[in-house]
This record gives structure tokens, sequence and C-alpha cells, in this order.
């Protein structure tokens, strides 16, 4: 996947015209969202909850950061990822696959903390190989 601009995934224009844009752009667009999102305060559903990472602002670089950061953003995006289209019925898969070993999170010189989250787009998955296990 090629990197896609901060202001493309920020654009208001995703939001007018969602399902019309590439379903890249509005999976990165709705991770982004969702991420940078305080927690309980979407609008039409706070029991949805957002990750809510500015809450970990100012906390010093430990277990605990280490932990709950990338816990808080996978019980949002499985939240999200209960809600979002599916692929049946001809709608497009908005559904993606990650976990805690996928989020990394690092300090870089001025102590600022950089989050990475890797996902797979379930739209995009296809699984070729197929394991069989006889049991006797």
């Amino acid at each position: 996947m090629e990197k896609v601009d901060l202001k493309v995934l920020k654009d208001f224009d995703i939001f007018f015209y969602y399902g019309q844009n590439e379903l890249e752009i509005e999976t990165k667009s709705d991770l982004l969202q969702n991420i940078m999102q305080p927690k309980r305060s979407l609008f039409y559903d706070r029991s949805l909850d957002s990750a809510g990472i500015h809450d970990f602002e100012n906390q010093p670089e430990g277990l605990t950061l280490r932990i709950n950061l990338p816990y808080s953003i996978i019980n949002s995006l499985s939240k999200r990822n209960q809600f979002v289209s599916s692929g049946e019925n001809n709608s497009r898969d908005r559904r993606i696959a990650l976990s805690q070993s996928t989020i990394k999170i690092e300090n870089n010189i001025k102590g600022e903390i950089n989050v990475s989250v890797l996902y797979i787009p379930l739209a995009d998955f296809k699984q070729t190989q197929n394991l069989q296990v006889s049991l006797r």
C-alpha cells in the first residue's frame, strides 16, 4: 500500500462522499478518526467509544502506557468492526484485522511518542493456502 497524505485523510469531503471514494482511503480515514477521537464523545453512539489516545499524553513511558494504549486502540477498533459493512449483499467490506502486537509505540529524542497501527483490510485479504490436520 502506498502512503496517503494526512491532509487527504482529514479532508471533510470523505464524510460528504462516504462510499464513493477509494475503500483504502476511507478505511484509513475511519481509523484515524477512531484513534484520535476522545473517549465517549461520538455523537451518534457513545457506547461504541473511540480510542482517545490523547488521554495518554504526559504519561510516563512505562509498562502501563505500553499495555493500556494498544488495548484502548484494539478495543475501539474491534467495536468498529462490529458495525461496519462486512461485504454481504454487494456492500464493501470495511472490517480490518489487527492485534496488540501490531501496534508499535516508539519514543523519539524529543520525548514524544509515535504510535503506528499496522492492520490488514479484510476486503483485500485472500486466504490462498489451506492447512488440514488429521487427528487419530
